[in-house]
Formats: structure tokens, C-alpha cells, sequence
């Protein structure tokens, strides 16, 4: 394989990027908020290394819609709108940067991590989830400091080199095809 260097972004607002690479070095930068500035980040890993990007897929849900008295909350309408615009021209960035990616939905990472908790009646609330990731974050990787931005992206780049370990099937099957040859 000729991966070495493995990338996991939360491409959220306030998400982030983690890279690893295999001396164990791990880096953690805030989502840039400029699309040059992506770029040029990861184009810098791109000259140096041969990586793998893992991205969270992005989905809109039902309740991203919230209706109160048949209204619209048309502010939280346009935030979704904006984070989906970003997510799309983030997947273009990369596959413009010709770096073999990977799409994975939050359930798949944080099921195959075992992170998913139940509680009786009621739903985690996503602060605590973040605080709960962080933490998990700085057990697995305890030279570094993690932040609530950092960790989603640490944690998606620990998956993706779980996967690499044990799941290169499942690597090939969401890997987008032209990109099969830059892998194996």
C-alpha cells in the first residue's frame, strides 16, 4: 500500500483536521474557513506524503428543518445551506488535488469505534457527546492535547487507519474508482 499519511476531516464550521503520519506524529488544525487555505494545506501533505482522506459525510436530516407555528426557521435553513455548499466544494477540493478519499457517515465511524451510547429515554446531548469524544480523543492519542473542534477529526482518522488495519475491502468499495490506482 502506499499510504503514509492518513487524514480525517470534520468539515464542519467548527470542525477540524487531524493527520497522522507513521512515526505517530499527529497535527490538528481548525476547518479552514477559505477554500485557498484548504488547498494549500493539503497540497503541503500532498508533496510530501502519499495520504488518504477520510471525510464525514454530510446529510441533511428533518430535523435540520424545524417549523414552529408553520413557519420556517429560515436562519437555521441558510446554515445548512452554507455547510452542505462547503461540504461539496471541500469533496471537490480534494478530488481536484487527485488525494484518494473516503466518504463515511458519523454512525459508521462512531459505531465501528464503539462511541455510540444508549440512554434510557432520552438522547445524548451533543455537548456532552463532544466532551465524551474529546476525551476519548486524548486516551488514544495521549501525546496530544485535544480541543472539542479537534476531536471528531482525530477520532474519523483513528477509523481510517483502523480500516487500513483490518477493512481495506470496505476502503475500495467507497473510494471513488479512478482513485483505486493511487491506493494499491
Amino acid at each position: 500500500m502506499k499510504v503514509d499519511c492518513v487524514i480525517g476531516i470534520d468539515p464542519g464550521g467548527s470542525g477540524g483536521i487531524a493527520v497522522w503520519k507513521p512515526n505517530g506524529y499527529l497535527n490538528c488544525v481548525k476547518m479552514p474557513k477559505d477554500l485557498t487555505d484548504l488547498k494549500a494545506f493539503l497540497e503541503q501533505y500532498k508533496t510530501h506524503y502519499n495520504p488518504i482522506v477520510f471525510i464525514e459525510k454530510l446529510s441533511v436530516r428533518p430535523d435540520d428543518v424545524s417549523v414552529t407555528n408553520g413557519v420556517a426557521n429560515m436562519g437555521k435553513m441558510y446554515r445548512i445551506q452554507s455547510m452542505m455548499q462547503n461540504f461539496e466544494q471541500l469533496k471537490v477540493t480534494v478530488h481536484f488535488l487527485n488525494i484518494p478519499y473516503v466518504l463515511v457517515h458519523p454512525m459508521k465511524w462512531q459505531n465501528d469505534l464503539k462511541l455510540r451510547i444508549k440512554l434510557k429515554g432520552k438522547k445524548e446531548e451533543t455537548a456532552d457527546r463532544k466532551r465524551r469524544f474529546k476525551e476519548i480523543s486524548g486516551r488514544l492519542y495521549p501525546e496530544f492535547v485535544p480541543t472539542l473542534w479537534s476531536a471528531d477529526a482525530t477520532l474519523i482518522m483513528h477509523f481510517a487507519r483502523l480500516m487500513l488495519q483490518t477493512n481495506q475491502k470496505w476502503i475500495l468499495e467507497n473510494l471513488p474508482t479512478p482513485m483505486h490506482n493511487l491506493l494499491f
